[in-house]
């Protein structure tokens, strides 16, 4: 397990994950949320519908791919 702190809004939030995820949850995390900075819900709101986003294409993707593998 990996602790994976966040900054919203002047609090910190401690969060253990998996370590493998949590490595990939950082890298991800410091292209929207600046790991040492103040960030704003705004900001998380944004970088969470980012990824919403970021995942309803690759299901579109994924769905193409399972037509075309069954057809």
């Amino acid at each position: 397990m990996k602790r994976v702190t966040i900054k919203i809004e002047g609090k910190e939030y401690d969060i253990n994950l998996k370590s493998d995820f949590a490595d990939a949850l950082e890298v991800e995390l410091a292209k929207e949320l600046p790991p040492f900075e103040n960030n704003a819900i705004k900001d998380l709101l944004q970088a969470y519908l980012k990824k919403c986003y970021d995942c309803y294409l690759i299901e579109q993707k994924l769905q193409k791919l399972l037509k075309k593998l069954s057809d």
